[in-house]
């Protein structure tokens, strides 16, 4: 019996110290799993604003212009015709990489700066985002509404260009268009309505908000019936100075400087070609016209003189007058204009 009894107690003793070995290995669990949980919610919490940045450029390296849009709350307003799926389709030069640096907060306001990769352009953009919920140790993050970049296509030459960019027409049909768009460069043809001068096609880059925006300049140039038309346009000009019988022409290369002097009066006065200057454009289309310079030129110009004393009368015929010119060419409704820069005689 006293055997039985002094067993009893040791079992008892063993039950219990294991109890309290299962109860402190339970709260060692529970410290390092909330530890743990600790750990891990901070990281989340301190990742989650690049996460978002992350979604949105990760759309558009993708082609996922919707998915882009709606992310950074980008709303396509009337005329924003590069706000679309299609027209991001037509786009080169897209981001194809990016890096994101730790958010940053400053004045209650958190920022993510990213290195983005856009053809062979990298540059350095920010992106602000904005607590959406969630817990006060665990929030939640959006992108703040992203500001989309801008394309400024600009057609420069006489009237009847015009163009198409990712294939759709700007609402506007100035000779300016400044257009937002997702970050790429979009394919822009030019057309013309005259066979004297057209544009070559090209591509127009956006430039991301903040930066200074430089428009993609598509320049009018003269074809080979244009350049005939020009050409003429200042041989006529100059064929009409020469017809006149003013001593100095109005508009023109040359001119006599006294009419009357030293008591003798010129009059009429005819006006003789002697060298015809060659004719040399230049260029595309530039401030208002193609460039125009002529130069080699000679006239001579004879006349009847009269003595003013005794009225007596002569006729005179001076030496070779040298000349030259320069002014632009552009075109109307009516066809070729040339417009000298200067008609007091004295162009160079």
């Amino acid at each position: 019996m006293s055997t039985e009894s002094e067993a009893a107690p040791a079992k008892r003793t063993v039950r219990v110290r294991w109890f309290w070995w299962v109860l402190a290995a339970a709260a060692v669990l529970c410290t390092a799993a909330g530890a743990f949980f600790s750990v891990t919610t901070v990281a989340a919490a301190q990742s989650m604003p690049r996460i978002v940045v992350a979604r949105y450029l990760d759309a558009l390296v993708h082609g996922h212009a919707r998915e882009a849009m709606k992310l950074g709350a980008i709303t396509p307003r009337s005329g924003d015709i590069l706000l679309t799926q299609a027209a991001y389709a037509t786009a080169t030069d897209r981001i194809t990489s990016f890096t994101l640096g730790a958010p940053v907060t400053r004045h209650g306001v958190t920022t993510v700066d990213a290195t983005v990769e856009e053809g062979d352009r990298p540059y350095h953009r920010s992106f602000r985002v904005v607590r959406a919920g969630g817990l006060p140790f665990l929030p939640l993050w959006k992108l703040a509404p992203v500001t989309p970049d801008t394309v400024e296509v600009e057609t420069a030459g006489p009237s009847g260009l015009s163009f198409t960019i990712a294939g759709l027409t700007p609402s506007s049909h100035d000779a300016v268009a400044k257009l937002r768009a997702l970050p790429g460069s979009y394919p822009v043809k030019v057309s013309s309505s005259s066979a004297d001068y057209s544009a070559k096609s090209g591509v127009a880059i956006s430039h991301p908000a903040g930066s200074v925006v430089t428009p993609t300049v598509f320049a009018a140039e003269l074809s080979d019936t244009g350049y005939a038309d020009a050409k003429k346009a200042v041989e006529d000009w100059l064929d009409a100075c020469l017809a006149t019988q003013d001593a100095a022409p109005a508009n023109c290369p040359f001119l006599v400087k006294e009419e009357t002097a030293n008591g003798v009066r010129l009059s009429d006065l005819r006006w003789s070609l002697v060298t015809r200057p060659e004719v040399d454009m230049y260029g595309d289309w530039y401030d208002g016209g193609w460039d125009v310079r002529g130069s080699g030129g000679s006239v001579t110009a004879t006349a009847k003189v009269t003595r003013l004393a005794d009225g007596a009368t002569g006729q005179v015929t001076t030496g070779d007058i040298p000349f030259a010119y320069s002014g632009t060419v552009t075109f109307t409704g009516d066809g070729a204009v040339f417009t000298p820069a200067r008609g007091d005689g004295s162009q160079g």
